[in-house]
């Protein structure tokens, strides 16, 4: 039974910067991405899960956040960005085919890889993710610490009070260490939240997507969830009981079922 000591960390350059990645398991590669702030930690425990289900698992760090330098040493301010150094990602690395998920952030960027390269795409599930997400004020002052300096605090506990109610006083204080490099880095993927909008551009997304949202998560609003999934021609929605913005850490086990459930379906897996 594979576990997340059998996780292997590695390095590759991505559009001249060094970047981090984790991978385990071997077959359909299945390419994940963390939320505003954070790193490939928030997938360690599914990462094997994927793994016993046959799947090639890997996780990234975006550039700018923990082992990841940023390109050209500037941070990232919009969520295609992002969507383009995961598509220079997964180009060097030659995978072929790769489902993509993503959660928060790394949601929109699901759905941005999507609007602009689904053909390259076995699946795509954007978990806690939105077509547009006009769901967070733009924090471009929060990164001057004369201006907030409480900003960190305002950060982690963003992060922690938008998990869902059940989860233990462990997981509260593991979320809460995975938010703490998140000074910078946090406030240009914050930046990409509020303005993300690729809409219009779904309608020609033509790979299985599954949107993924947990009824606890008030970034989240339902209707916008609903209508993202309406505008991709048919996708499909699962809205989550007692699971908030993190699903693959709050629920690992669950989410590696649904994810596994949904390309098995759709052919991806046999």
């Amino acid at each position: 039974m594979a576990t997340p000591e059998d996780i292997r960390g590695n390095y590759v350059k991505v559009k001249g910067t060094r970047t981090f990645y984790d991978d385990i398991g071997e077959g359909q590669p299945i390419v994940c991405v963390h939320t505003a702030g954070a790193n490939s930690l928030e997938y360690q425990y599914i990462l094997p899960m994927f793994a016993e289900q046959g799947f090639h698992a890997y996780a990234l760090d975006l550039p700018g956040h923990s082992r990841s330098y940023p390109v050209n040493w500037q941070q990232h301010r919009t969520i295609h960005e992002h969507a383009e150094f995961v598509h220079a990602f997964i180009k060097t690395l030659r995978l072929k085919n790769p489902v993509l998920i993503g959660c928060s952030i790394g949601g929109d960027i699901t759905l941005d890889y999507a609007a602009y390269h689904w053909r390259e795409l076995a699946a795509g599930v954007p978990m806690e993710g939105l077509g547009r997400s006009p769901t967070f004020p733009l924090p471009s002052s929060m990164v001057h610490p004369a201006w907030a300096p409480g900003w960190q605090d305002m950060m982690e506990r963003a992060a922690i009070e938008s998990l869902n109610r059940n989860c233990s006083a462990a997981q509260i204080e593991e979320l809460r260490w995975q938010h703490r490099n998140a000074q910078v880095s946090a406030v240009g993927d914050l930046e990409g939240w509020a303005r993300h909008d690729v809409l219009a551009k779904l309608k020609n997304v033509g790979c299985p997507m599954l949107v993924v949202r947990g009824e606890d998560d008030f970034w989240l609003p339902r209707e916008l969830a609903e209508e993202t999934a309406k505008a991709i021609k048919g996708a499909e929605i699962r809205h989550l009981k007692n699971i908030g913005h993190y699903p693959m850490f709050e629920d690992p086990k669950l989410i590696c079922k649904i994810i596994t459930d949904f390309c098995r379906r759709h052919g991806v897996l046999s």
